[in-house]
């Protein structure tokens, strides 16, 4: 449990049964971006190695906490098939351009999730499972340090705003669609035991916590969706870059 409220905990398990195939994708389209595009750009090139590296890291943590998530709540594992044959047939059948700006789309949306969990959430983190907590942070730390990567990527073969405006509104319904049916079944597998009355008050605890986090978002995903916005630009709060300080000087563990 990354909290002791535990349907925060549940949207963040639910998130997990999708991200492990979004990582796998973000890899598949940096490392052709990296081999066809990088020739001349030795810096860029060694910025997405590194990048490969990290979601690699992800993956595997997620995945091996899936493997136990899809044994407890098994409807999970259909959401998590679905988006993987999505995002292959995505891969197949669209130009890499608009694969490469749905990664745009995806990374934009971890940027400022990110600074909502170390900016807003304190409350939230209070009292949690120091393992469930940490590991959580230290991921969405790790995706706010490699913000613009998928920006420089796009920007290397593609220069067409409006294809990255379309692909990033294409990922955030997209992904955002998977993240609530996932969480919803999740939800549902906690609350089943639950009395009348707290089931009740779980699906209302749930729904704020939805809102508080819209709130924070929306408005800033419209600074993604204008012309010349630039991730690189957004500032490292301090509570971020104090978090990747401490993660660089100890390991992340899953039991």
């Amino acid at each position: 449990m990354c909290s002791r409220i535990p349907e925060f905990s549940v949207t963040y398990n639910g998130a997990s049964a999708v991200i492990a195939y979004v990582d796998h994708f973000l890899n598949a389209v940096i490392n052709k971006v990296r081999a066809d595009f990088c020739a001349e750009r030795p810096d860029l090139k060694e910025d997405l190695t590194i990048f490969i590296k990290q979601e690699t890291h992800h993956f595997q943590y997620h995945h091996r906490f899936n493997k136990r998530l899809f044994e407890t709540i098994p409807a999970l594992k259909a959401v998590s098939d679905q988006m993987g044959a999505d995002l292959k047939a995505l891969l197949a059948k669209r130009a890499l351009a608009f694969s490469a700006a749905y990664c745009v789309g995806f990374e934009s949306i971890a940027t400022y999730d990110s600074k909502y969990l170390f900016e807003e959430c304190g409350d939230l983190f209070e009292g949690a499972d120091p393992c469930g907590a940490n590991l959580l942070r230290w991921h969405v730390a790790e995706e706010f340090e490699h913000r613009a990567v998928c920006s420089n990527a796009f920007c290397a073969m593609s220069a067409n705003y409006f294809l990255r405006l379309y692909a990033s509104l294409y990922a955030f319904f997209h992904i955002g669609g998977a993240f609530k049916h996932a969480e919803s079944i999740v939800l549902q597998h906690y609350a089943k035991d639950l009395s009348p009355q707290a089931r009740a008050e779980s699906f209302r605890r749930s729904k704020g916590l939805f809102r508080r986090h819209v709130r924070y978002l929306v408005p800033r995903m419209l600074k993604v969706f204008m012309p010349g916005y630039n991730p690189a630009t957004v500032k490292t709060p301090p509570c971020i870059q104090k978090a990747l300080d401490e993660f660089r000087l100890s390991v992340v563990k899953v039991p």
